[in-house]
């Protein structure tokens, strides 16, 4: 089928907006909002404010101020989460430096036997080995410049050219050994769950960092495992329906953040922000005793 709608103004937006129930008590500030935010981007904050049928009117008493608390609340909230993220994903890189370059080396991302997933070695080298020759990092440039006569980049600079979510595959193509236990280990978690949920979390990342809707998400793909053992059922509150929305995905970042930065204030600042924007968190997937459940104050200090 065609796409048929052609281009509206702002102007012609408010009016529809008004036609449709919406309170708007300053026109000219919607206007500029809708200008430098855009009617698209906005209008993902309506539909869980407008009747469900062809009419989409919005429900009673709902104002323009509403929606846009909504998107406030959406950017402060893909801030915090990639604030607690680069903790996570710089521990990480850390943890499988030290780590694997104690007992194997420097370039043991280099060595096809510690890996049970080829595709994965191949592609991680040669992302790596593509950073080496742009030179695009200072870095980079510095250790050619010092070692004329190295074709390689040492694990710490190796890994700081990879993406979180390159990162994260790195770690489950390795094959199973002491040293990758005792990777996930470090963050608390048997390699099973630790493999899956850093890859989930890296889409999780990815949406926060290019801006996409954070608030209401359904996330699917790389759907995260979770263990039955009693060590592990933090998780008294995630289901089916609700660990690949934001609630699950806060729950796991916390979860991780306790493992090594116990005292952490990831959760107070979610909770905060929600507080200001008065927003209701059963619309983000939230249980209605989430302020109380150990899997939002599990072991917090």
């Amino acid at each position: 089928m065609d796409y048929t709608k052609t281009p509206v103004s702002s102007a012609e937006h408010i009016a529809l907006l008004k036609a449709r129930g919406l309170t708007i008590a300053d026109e000219g500030r919607a206007e500029r909002y809708l200008e430098t935010i855009g009617y698209y981007r906005l209008s993902g904050y309506m539909y869980h404010l407008q009747k469900r049928d062809k009419s989409h009117q919005f429900l009673p008493n709902i104002t323009f101020d509403t929606i846009v608390d909504t998107y406030k609340f959406d950017k402060k909230l893909r801030a915090v989460v990639l604030e607690y993220m680069e903790r996570i994903e710089v521990a990480l890189r850390a943890k499988l430096t030290n780590i694997y370059s104690l007992r194997y080396g420097f370039y043991w991302y280099n060595d096809q036997a510690l890996f049970s997933d080829n595709a994965v070695f191949i592609s991680v080298n040669a992302d790596i080995n593509d950073k080496f020759r742009e030179e695009k990092e200072h870095f980079v440039k510095a250790f050619k410049i010092n070692h004329p006569g190295e074709s390689r980049l040492p694990s710490p600079m190796a890994l700081e050219v990879l993406s979180l979510g390159k990162l994260a595959r790195l770690y489950k193509a390795l094959a199973t050994t002491d040293e990758k236990k005792q990777v996930s280990k470090e963050f608390g978690l048997i390699i099973t769950l630790f493999e899956s949920w850093m890859i989930w979390l890296a889409n999780v990342r990815n949406i926060c960092a290019h801006h996409s809707r954070l608030w209401n998400k359904v996330m699917t793909p790389d759907r995260p495992f979770f263990s039955r053992k009693k060590e592990y059922r933090f998780n008294e509150t995630l289901t089916e329906e609700n660990n690949m929305t934001t609630y699950g995905a806060i729950v796991l970042i916390n979860r991780i953040l306790l493992s090594f930065n116990p005292d952490n204030s990831f959760t107070s600042k979610v909770e905060a922000l929600i507080d200001e924007y008065h927003i209701n968190a059963r619309q983000m997937s939230f249980p209605s005793n989430w302020k109380t459940t150990a899997a939002w104050h599990h072991e917090r200090k």
